[in-house]
């Protein structure tokens, strides 16, 4: 089904590359979902998926839609995933002559695998857009161009990757994990993640 799911989107205050990059996914909700009015002018919400999606969105949207409504089964009133589509490595940190200086810890590589390029919009739209004062009309995954990332791209810029070799590549964007970067579906064991039985929170409740 196109346009169930919510997307947050970054759009201001962002860079266009490092982790936090312009037209990533921030969190989700389902459609009709309640978003705060500061959320709704810093960032876009993009409905999604499109009735153009890819496979792989569609095989995406399927799994979140499943843990968002599981959560609101569970009573969570305004149910959302955040980092949906981010990409995390398994790494130690090294010192510049590439020795170990710490044990393995899991770091984000890359926020958000899936990102919208808001570029091609009419201009007044656009600027709607990346004004934090208005609350821009929501917009369908069909109305914007979609990116999805190589397996294993380092969006982390040089000074922030844990082994030298890596911080010794200084370009934008390196596939530097292609065999052992997880994404999220990979980190969070669906089958075992909906079978929970869940009691709602008392915040849930008020």
């Amino acid at each position: 089904m196109a346009n169930e799911i919510e997307l947050l989107v970054s759009i201001r205050r962002q860079g266009d590359s490092g982790v936090k990059r312009r037209g990533d996914v921030i969190t989700c909700r389902l459609s009709g979902g309640s978003w705060g009015l500061q959320e709704t002018k810093v960032h876009q919400i993009v409905t999604w998926p499109g009735n153009n999606a890819s496979q792989e969105e569609i095989e995406a949207s399927r799994l979140i839609s499943l843990i968002l409504s599981r959560k609101a089964e569970w009573g969570e009133p305004n149910p959302r995933v955040d980092f949906p589509f981010y990409e995390v490595v398994d790494e130690a940190k090294e010192d510049e002559n590439g020795e170990t200086i710490s044990e393995i810890q899991r770091v984000i590589t890359n926020r958000s695998i899936l990102h919208f390029d808001f570029s091609a919009l009419p201009e007044p739209q656009l600027n709607d857009i990346l004004n934090e004062n208005v609350v821009a009309q929501t917009l369908s995954a069909d109305d914007l161009e979609v990116f999805i990332d190589e397996r294993g791209i380092d969006k982390r810029v040089p000074s922030e990757r844990g082994k030298k070799e890596h911080r010794d590549i200084t370009e934008d964007n390196p596939v530097l994990h292609q065999e052992t970067a997880l994404r999220r579906d990979q980190t969070t064991n669906i089958s075992e993640y909906i079978s929970q039985t869940v009691e709602p929170i008392n915040s849930w409740r008020t």
